[in-house]
């Protein structure tokens, strides 16, 4: 697993988690098969090109909105350290009430 896509996993999982969705869910929406979505989130596979643009297409954001600060030379320590609180809460949450009935 390369440090971008690993990078690109998280940011995938962070636009998913943001808008509430279920992996079912974004495969749904992005018209991908649901564990392909899984080992994208765990950066254990590349994504090609048409994937990332029906994944952008799917969170209604452009491609380049999608893959940016991947690399981290646009994300400062400070911002990085927000991010990673913010995907911490994310996960808490989720662990705590993502698999509840009615959610």
């Amino acid at each position: 697993m390369s440090e971008i896509t690993i990078a690109l996993g998280k940011r995938i999982r962070m636009l998913r988690r943001a808008r509430g969705w279920t992996q079912e869910q974004l495969a749904e929406y992005a018209d991908l098969h649901v564990s392909y979505i899984v080992l994208l989130e765990k950066g254990a596979n590349r994504a090609t090109i048409d994937t990332l643009y029906k994944l952008a297409r799917a969170f209604g954001i452009s491609l380049a909105e999608l893959v940016q600060a991947l690399d981290g030379r646009q994300d400062d320590p400070l911002r990085r350290q927000l991010r990673e609180a913010l995907e911490d809460c994310a996960q808490r949450i989720e662990d705590i009430y993502g698999n509840s009935p009615g959610h």
